[in-house]
């Protein structure tokens, strides 16, 4: 007797589980509460000035001639290696604050 009641007892619990297993994860989230009519969002910030966010082309070119002047050094004229570096640098940093200014990064 104590087997059967075992054996009806397995089956209902192993029956009822997917029961409450599907009612739990059947549920989603509301939707969304849509804004009331005439409602706007707050206007979004306006971006920060390029200053602020990329360095100036002479910044650019400074760094390329330190640069440049080092490698140029080991190389046996640290002119000539300020010079291509200052040169690099400027057109570098010139490319990276026109890019960062057409995707709206800056204004």
């Amino acid at each position: 007797m104590l087997r059967i009641i075992l054996v009806v007892g397995a089956i209902g619990w192993l029956c009822a589980e997917p029961v409450s297993a599907a009612a739990q994860y059947a549920q989603y989230p509301p939707p969304p509460a849509q804004p009331p009519p005439g409602y706007y969002p707050p206007p979004q910030p306006a971006p920060p000035p390029c200053g602020a966010v990329t360095p100036t082309p002479l910044r650019g070119a400074a760094r390329g001639a330190a640069g440049g002047a080092a490698i140029g050094a080991i190389a046996g004229d640290a002119g000539k290696g300020a010079a291509i570096g200052a040169t690099v640098g400027g057109i570098g940093s010139a490319a990276r604050r026109g890019s960062a200014r057409s995707a709206g990064a800056c204004y």
